[in-house]
Formats: structure tokens, sequence, C-alpha cells
């Protein structure tokens, strides 16, 4: 029965091929005996470190038959020569190629991304890290969660995993085209119309002021002519009058 129960158990967790993130537990000494694997002694302070080191959560990559595991690593400005190690089925560590896919922040430090491979995505993994204020190797345990995988990357690069891209939409509209309208003249525009006619309106009128002008004078020097010759006429006439009266009377 209890057979039963562990085999219906792995295989409604069972991972088709594509990308997951499952949560981790981390532990500072080794989960099968109970101990530490680097000789430290503060199991409280162990666990503290580790538990702030690794990331939230895992990525788990499956395809063609192939499984990778990627795991981040917090506080990068106090930690350098990264090795994984991963448990086979006889409960021994062994090293595992790691690659570096990316890296984020956390915790206002460095946060690397390291990828590699496993048989099955339910092995335990022991990161080993040398951590510089220690001055030493530090080696904890990191069991996966597969029991709370979700679809998706997280804030993890796949290698293996293609992200759908959404085809970019059509520029060409189905609404109907509508009709071109009529821009009305811009204000600018109004204001040179309004001085264009304004203009043209006091043209207009001092050229007619300027006719009337001319023709009041010509009018003027009409009459100052006639009164002229009139004056002129008659001064004539009294003139030869005058003589003519003059030489009867003396006759």
């Amino acid at each position: 029965m209890a057979v039963t129960l562990v085999t219906a158990s792995l295989s409604a967790y069972a991972m088709e091929d594509g990308a997951y993130t499952i949560n981790r537990q981390t532990s500072y000494v080794n989960p099968d005996t109970g101990n530490t694997v680097d000789g430290g002694t503060n199991i409280a302070l162990g666990d503290s470190m580790c538990a702030s080191i690794v990331e939230d959560k895992l990525l788990v990559e499956k395809s063609g038959g192939k499984t990778y595991i990627t795991i981040g690593l917090g506080l990068m400005s106090n930690i350098s020569n990264v090795r994984i190690q991963v448990q086979d089925e006889n409960g021994k560590y062994n090293d595992v190629e790691i690659t570096k896919t990316g890296s984020c922040e956390r915790d206002g430090d460095t946060c690397n991304h390291y990828r590699f491979e496993v048989s099955s995505e339910e092995q335990k993994i022991s990161p080993v890290i040398y951590v510089e204020p220690m001055g030493r190797d530090v080696q904890f345990f990191v069991v996966p969660d597969i029991a709370s995988a979700q679809a998706g990357t997280g804030n993890f690069i796949s290698e293996m995993i293609t992200e759908h891209v959404q085809e970019p939409e059509s520029n060409i509209s189905n609404e109907s085209p509508k009709e071109p309208q009529t821009s009305e003249p811009s204000q600018t525009e109004t204001t040179k119309s309004e001085v264009s006619t304004n203009s043209s309106t006091e043209m207009t009128s001092e050229v007619s002021n300027n006719k009337s002008e001319s023709n009041d004078k010509g009018s003027n020097n009409k009459i100052i002519l006639i009164v002229s010759s009139v004056v002129v006429l008659c001064v004539a006439g009294g003139c030869v009058w005058y003589f003519c009266f003059s030489k009867k009377r003396q006759k």
C-alpha cells in the first residue's frame, strides 16, 4: 500500500517537457545524516546563511529526455569559486558541470544563476562556495520541492524553452476610411488675411481721398480762374470806357 501511494505521488508530479519554477528547502547539514560536511558547528547560523544565499525558486527545464536545474546564489560580493554537487542514486554527491546563465539583484547584492544537468528533478543539490569573510569553503544542501511546480521561467533565462513571441499586429485597419476633414484656417492665417484686407481697405480709402482732394483742388482752380477772368474783363472794360468817355468830353 505504501509503495502504491509513493508511486501515485510521483506520477501526480511527473513533468512534461517545458519550463517550471519550484520552491526549495535549504539545510546546512546533510538531510540524510544530520551532520555538516565542511566541519562547521554553528548549525543555526549555517541554516540562516544558506537560506539567505539561495534564491527562493529553482528553474527546472525538461526537453528531449534531458532535465536541467538552474539555481540562484546571492551575496556574490563575498563569494567565489562556486561548485555544484548532485546526489546520485547511491546517495553520493558528485561535481557537475555548471553554466552561468544570468544574474539579478537580490538583497542589495548580486545573485548569479547557475544551470546544470540532473538525471531527475528530485535529486538533492549541494552547493560548495568559498566565503571570503570566513576564509574557507562552505557546503550546504538544497532539496527541490517538486509538488510546488508551476509552469514558467520566473526571473531565470531558459536555454531550452523558447518563449512564444506574439506576432506584431497588422497596420492595416478594418475600419472604413474616414472622410478627409477640411482644416479650418489657423489663427495666424486669419490674422494675415485680416491684415491684408485692412491694408487693402486703407489703401483704397487713401486713393479715394487723394482723388477727392485732387477733384476739389481742380474745382477750386477752375473757380479762381473764372473769377480772375471776370475781374480782368471788368478792369479792361473800365479802362476802355474811361479813355473813351474822357476823349468825348474833351472834344
